[in-house]
């Protein structure tokens, strides 16, 4: 795993700070507290600009070796939060903090917990709509849709609806690659139509909604929430494939640069 720190400020307003950023074969990562991302969120939703915030994991790094349109969309995120125990432990082995790991399933309910008006977008047929309702009726949620897709066909009725419910902040759940091709496709009517925040969250919309069920806590805690998953959804194999590779990959670099010193 190649793995490049720098000073680096996240591209956005004024009010955001300098911010430790970590490049992870290829893919850059900003090493954010809770708080830090909290921050950010609020301060982009009250710009005159759209901004495109991606929760990487190890798949998605993956992908983006091989896949140039994946590698671009993520380089052209204006926050990249660390999701999958994988890129975590990855960065805590090459002793870069803070990795915390901050998910869809993190940001989505602070959304809905803060006064950010945010439309839900994607998931499992209905997903999104018991998910706005599980939510709450006193949550900022104004719209949910579960009925589009990702490809083109479906983008203006999409953007018709999230224009109609005056949302500043979309989750879109169209996993990936989808959901960074139609985010990426998107960027100007999103933000035409007053979007100030774009989050893919993938699965976080089955999980919200109590259709997916999310590995306890305590699972969680020791990294084996991919073990749960496989075993709850076994045909997640074949994407969790990657996942070997890239912990091969990672413990190498970090064996390596641990030998040279860099």
């Amino acid at each position: 795993m190649e793995v490049v720190v720098a000073e680096a400020v996240v591209a956005v307003d004024p009010v955001v700070s300098v911010d430790r950023t970590a490049t992870v074969l290829g893919c850059p990562v900003h090493l954010l507290t809770r708080t830090e991302i909290e921050v950010h969120l609020q301060s982009f939703a009250a710009s005159d600009r759209l901004h495109h915030i991606v929760t990487l994991n190890p798949e998605q790094i993956m992908a983006a070796r091989s896949n140039p349109t994946i590698r671009s969309a993520i380089a052209r995120a204006d926050l990249i939060t660390i999701d999958g125990v994988g890129l975590a432990m990855a960065l805590r082995l090459a002793k870069l903090e803070p990795a915390v790991r901050v998910t869809g399933v993190d940001l989505v309910p602070w959304l809905a917990s803060s006064t950010i008006p945010t439309y839900l977008l994607g998931g499992r047929p209905g997903a999104a709509e018991l998910a706005r309702d599980r939510l709450g009726p006193s949550s900022p949620v104004c719209g949910a849709w579960s009925g589009g897709q990702a490809a083109a066909f479906d983008d203006n009725q999409t953007i018709d609806r999230i224009r109609t419910s005056q949302a500043v902040a979309v989750a879109v759940a169209y996993g990936v690659p989808g959901q960074l091709a139609w985010i990426e496709r998107n960027r100007a009517a999103l933000e035409a139509a007053g979007v100030r925040i774009v989050i893919g969250v993938g699965g976080t919309l089955d999980y919200l909604s109590g259709m997916v069920r999310r590995a306890p806590a305590p699972i969680r805690a020791i990294g084996l929430e991919f073990a749960w998953r496989l075993v709850s959804e076994p045909w997640r194999i074949r994407r969790q494939a990657v996942l070997p590779h890239f912990a091969f990959l990672a413990g190498c670099e970090v064996i390596g640069r641990r030998r040279t010193g860099h």
